[in-house]
């Protein structure tokens, strides 16, 4: 039995690294069935960048949209049975098309995930950036994708699936792919996992992720969503993810989205605070999270750094006697 695979690509300016990404999908040991791009009001047009010889069905719209809109109108424009979404200035392994369809045909999967690594300036960061491992059971992708980033390149899925689940939320312009995968997730989709890495995601200062307090902030407002769709029983794991949230916001400086999270956390907690030092935990826990931040931000001031690694050593050392 045979089944069709299409590659849905959002592009912005890429240039050449679409060329890049096409390329490794031209070098695949079993060829996909179609290629879709959307030209998100591109300056520089993804046509000049598609190699000679390759065919791909190229969109454009004249203002910019953002990549859950693109990847909602490819969804509806591919005729694949599966849809694989994905950057333009990320690539593929050679073997990627074949592992994956080899799943598509002999299992009844609605998604299959594969791990990613990560590269800058054309060397290795990461060589499993996701972690997939720790997915050991169906029942572990939901609290999974709470807590950490599934990305855009490791996901391919049965296109109807996703139709049915709405695709993605239109209403954020940043961590789209988390509220996206997030809902998947609590949908209940048979999934499969592929864990070595197959997809290649290239970080670079030009890419939206950088832009920190968008995509921070947006998190923040897709747990608030989601925190109407998701069973009471994983809000414990929402308040811990807006709670780290937001003392991400805070150390970049914008302190206001900071609160924002620290509201959500504790609304949708209590948080138990548990990676972060003993003092941290007693403020927090006494007058809340924003004054252990203001705390935490005066320790940093105030105490060199050598003194403060010192000091976390000798706590850290300290509660591991303990719980011998």
């Amino acid at each position: 039995m045979s089944r069709s695979l299409s590659i849905l690509i959002t592009y912005h300016n890429e240039k050449e690294l679409l060329t890049e990404c096409l390329k490794s999908l031209a070098g695949q040991l079993d060829p996909c069935d179609e290629i879709l791009i959307f030209d998100d009001a591109s300056e520089y047009p993804p046509q000049k960048y598609v190699p000679k010889g390759m065919f791909a069905r190229v969109y454009r719209e004249e203002t910019s949209k953002g990549p859950a809109y693109g990847r909602n109108f490819l969804l509806n424009k591919a005729r694949g049975e599966f849809v694989h979404f994905h950057d333009a200035d990320d690539w593929f392994s050679e073997s990627w098309a074949r592992r994956i369809r080899r799943l598509m045909i002999s299992t009844p999967c609605e998604a299959i995930f594969t791990e990613v690594s990560s590269y800058k300036d054309g060397k290795l960061v990461a060589q499993e950036v996701l972690g997939l491992h720790e997915v050991n059971s169906p029942e572990k992708l939901l609290p999974f994708c709470i807590e950490k980033f599934m990305l855009v390149p490791s996901g391919t899925y049965k296109r109807e699936t996703v139709l049915k689940l709405g695709g993605y939320r239109e209403a954020l312009w940043q961590s789209e792919d988390f509220d996206f995968h997030v809902r998947l997730a609590n949908s209940g989709v048979k999934f499969e996992l592929i864990l070595e890495p197959l997809v290649c995601i290239r970080l670079r200062p030009e890419s939206r992720s950088q832009k920190r307090d968008e995509s921070l902030g947006d998190a923040v407002k897709a747990l608030e969503l989601l925190s109407a769709e998701v069973p009471s029983q994983y809000f414990p794991t929402l308040a811990r993810k807006a709670a780290k949230l937001g003392s991400d916001l805070f150390e970049l400086g914008y302190r206001k989205k900071a609160r924002e999270a620290f509201h959500l956390a504790k609304r949708l907690g209590p948080v138990a605070f548990e990676h972060k030092p003993p003092f941290y935990q007693k403020i927090a826990n006494l007058w809340g999270q924003e004054s252990a931040e203001w705390c935490a931000l005066a320790y940093r001031a105030l105490v060199p750094k050598g003194m403060r690694e010192r000091h976390r050593e000798s706590s850290q050392s300290e509660l591991e006697r303990s719980h011998s």
